[in-house]
């Protein structure tokens, strides 16, 4: 769970952006672009604008805040300075709109449900009717003979049987 999403770049060809999922580049609250000093400083400048330009075609996401993209450099201290300007400037933005509360809110009910599914499929891969035929369905499954999602349904009902369900 975040409150804000920081993607650190580094100053390169420009050809991530074309990698780099779209699920993620949806989530970012602020890009960092690492190394901004020396050699390095033009690559970083054309990775601030390529971010910039890639951040302004996403569907807003918050009415209270756009994703900005910082250069930024471990040789000099002023850009630490910059950026926790700009986090204190999203946390004040995130929390006077109330979409603060409400992420993390849906973080927090999203956790919820995360334990209970990894909770049931621990649940079910140890248990003991499923140990014991797992094995016989994975096998039908790659070689063709059932579908997954008949070999789920089948391995559900052996679960279902054999739960003692009071």
């Amino acid at each position: 769970m975040v409150d804000m999403f920081i993607l650190i770049v580094p100053p390169a060809s420009g050809d991530e952006l074309q990698g780099l999922k779209r699920g993620v580049i949806e989530l970012i609250d602020l890009v960092l672009v690492n190394k901004a000093d020396g050699d390095l400083m033009p690559a970083a400048r054309r990775m601030k604008a390529e971010y910039t330009s890639a951040l302004k075609l996403l569907r807003k996401r918050s009415s209270a805040w756009h994703p900005e993209v910082l250069m930024v450099s471990s040789l000099d201290s002023k850009y630490g300075d910059k950026v926790w300007k700009v986090a204190r400037n999203f946390k004040k933005k995130m929390e006077e709109s109330g979409e603060l509360y409400l992420k993390r809110s849906d973080q927090q009910k999203a956790c919820m449900w995360n334990y209970i599914r990894n909770d049931i499929m621990t649940r079910f891969r140890h248990h003991p009717a499923i140990q014991s035929s797992i094995h016989h369905y994975e096998r039908f499954v790659t070689s063709g003979d059932m579908t997954p999602s008949a070999a789920a349904d089948e391995l559900l009902e052996v679960f279902i049987k054999n739960t003692n369900t009071k």
